[in-house]
């Protein structure tokens, strides 16, 4: 379809734009375009942030296989931290990474997901491993078997706290005292942070008192999560901004109209562009990366 025919099929116009409105609004981190990209780069099926054990190293002696290491050393902070045999679910599993190192750990793991392509993928490359595709506020409840362990890693950031923590509980094994909660994710420390991402701590740790959950260990991991956000600022400011420059005056050297009409907007659009969210500084200023143990009271 030509690109007139498009503009004057009214009807056909405003259908995309609803739909895409509507994708939109109901964003599903478990949809991110950003986390596909990564899982293709990587090619490890884990979409976290890595664990360096020494975050000291400068982003320029960092490499993909760092970065790789540094996604399965963070699967083994919770994989050291579930026994043989235990049930286990990965609420919102991603591509599967954890699934499979828990299952190689002698686990007994079950993934969640809302995102029917990761689903997909999972049954497909582990079709041994049990999977519910379903939002975790939606998750039927009581389940047959209960969880001995339940997982958020980078996920409980996307629930309200309140029926997130009480479909924790309903899941967990009752009158166990082995039953636990492993949440590992980021946190912000104020309201007024440049990221609105993740759950205000305060109020976290608020809703935990609330929910009867018990801390029986709270680790502190954000130096080590850091190096990732210096590779990709890197990565950034030295090729992709660059990149985007040169691939722009490239298109309107040529197109000397589109030029005139908008490559002054494009210009300042690049050079406006703001990278605080790869900003170690900024991350390290506002918010707190932890590993979390809780317990039913």
């Amino acid at each position: 379809m030509s690109l007139l025919s498009r503009l004057l099929n009214v009807p056909a116009m405003l259908r995309f734009l609803s739909k895409h409105r509507a994708h939109r609004s109901l964003w599903d981190p478990a949809d991110d375009l950003e986390l596909t990209l990564y899982a293709s780069i990587f090619g490890n099926d884990f979409l976290h942030y890595g664990y360096f054990s020494d975050p000291a190293r400068d982003a320029e002696q960092l490499s993909l296989a760092d970065l790789k290491r540094a996604m399965d050393d963070y699967a083994s902070l919770l994989v050291a931290r579930v026994g043989a045999d235990e049930r286990v679910l990965d609420v919102g599993c991603g591509m599967g990474g954890l699934l499979a190192r828990l299952q190689s750990a002698g686990a007994v793991p079950t993934g969640l997901t809302p995102n029917a392509a990761q689903a997909a993928h999972i049954r497909t490359t582990w079709p041994t491993v049990p999977l519910l595709e379903t939002t975790f506020e939606q998750i039927k409840l009581p389940v047959a078997r209960p969880f001995d362990v339940v997982i958020n890693s980078e996920s409980f950031q996307y629930i309200a706290l309140d029926i997130g923590m009480r479909n924790v509980r309903a899941l967990l094994t009752p009158n166990s005292s082995t039953a636990r909660w492993l949440v590992i994710d980021y946190f912000r420390l104020s309201d007024h942070t440049r990221n609105r991402s993740g759950h205000l701590l305060a109020e976290f740790e608020a809703a935990l008192v609330r929910h009867g959950l018990i801390v029986s260990e709270r680790l502190d991991i954000t130096e080590n999560v850091l190096p990732s956000l210096m590779y990709g600022r890197m990565l950034a400011t030295r090729f992709a901004l660059p990149l985007a420059r040169f691939s722009a005056e490239k298109f309107f050297l040529r197109r000397p109209l589109l030029a005139y009409l908008f490559a002054d907007r494009v210009r300042a659009k690049l050079d406006h562009v703001r990278l605080d969210t790869l900003d170690p500084d900024v991350f390290r200023r506002e918010k707190r990366y932890l590993l979390f143990t809780l317990r039913p009271a």
